[in-house]
């Protein structure tokens, strides 16, 4: 239950120590560091931002449940949802990126959805997460230009109309990712939908932004990031577990979803 009124943290604010910032036109860049157990207050964000964990973790609360959240993980914050961070781990590094009221303004885009907090089916990092944070550390004179087109991207999948999404596409979501390491066909999905296969075929790019094959793949360089950052696990046994026929179609995956290759992330 929370007692005390929670903290509204402005523009650029973040809970932990800021080591370094970067603005990119009306995208924040950072990256914070915390000391291992803290706690936070009950808080809240006035920008939309995203956030990828490098190193460590922590388990957020928020109103109805929590999570243990650990490197490699991608999250959301919606302005104004409350949720509490506790129980930091050793060495915990996040890279944040905020997005200000100008870039929506700027673009004509709108506010992702507060419920892809809370969504467990919902890929962020290879979406865009993992290239922004490669230009932010190489922040040259084509840095801003590149962020915006790649926070663009970022957004596509959430923007207004998200609702008009038909009910197949939540579906499969879950279903691909239930069974990212096993095969499947068009006609498996479409009996599982209950929907003709031509359909899957004409309209999951459109809803998806990618091929359903495509769709598996970060799916598995997905869940290949948190391993990554393990150093008990070889890239080769990393491409294995991960669903990879070898090393190098894992590096050359991860590669050109990330823009980085597997050694680059991990050195991160």
């Amino acid at each position: 239950m929370i007692v005390n009124s929670p903290v509204q943290l402005a523009k650029g604010t973040y809970v932990g120590m800021k080591v370094k910032e970067r603005a990119f036109g009306h995208v924040f860049a950072s990256e914070t560091s915390f000391t291992p157990n803290m706690s936070s207050e009950w808080h809240f964000h006035v920008n939309p931002h995203f956030s990828h964990i490098l190193e460590g973790g922590s388990k957020e609360v928020r109103k109805g449940g929590s999570d243990r959240q650990f490197a490699g993980t991608g999250l959301y914050y919606h302005p104004g949802v409350e949720h509490q961070n506790i129980d930091y781990l050793l060495g915990t590094r996040i890279f944040n990126i905020e997005l200000g009221e100008g870039f929506f303004k700027e673009f004509g885009l709108s506010l992702p959805p507060a419920s892809l907090m809370f969504e467990n089916n919902t890929q962020l990092n290879t979406n865009g997460i993992i290239r922004i944070m490669k230009e932010y550390y190489l922040n040259d004179s084509d840095s801003v230009i590149a962020i915006d087109q790649l926070c663009i991207d970022l957004l596509d999948p959430f923007k207004e109309d998200f609702r008009c999404f038909p009910e197949w596409t939540e579906k499969i979501k879950s279903i691909l990712n239930d069974n990212w390491n096993t095969p499947l066909s068009l006609s498996e999905l479409a009996v599982q939908l209950d929907i003709h296969p031509v359909t899957i075929s004409r309209y999951f790019a459109r809803y998806f932004g990618c091929s359903a094959g495509e769709y598996l793949r970060k799916i598995k360089v997905e869940r290949a990031l948190g391993l990554i950052k393990q150093d008990k696990y070889t890239l080769t046994d990393i491409a294995y577990e991960c669903g990879f026929s070898d090393q190098a179609h894992f590096t050359k995956t991860f590669q050109r979803i990330t823009g980085l290759l597997p050694k680059q992330y991990r050195n991160i």
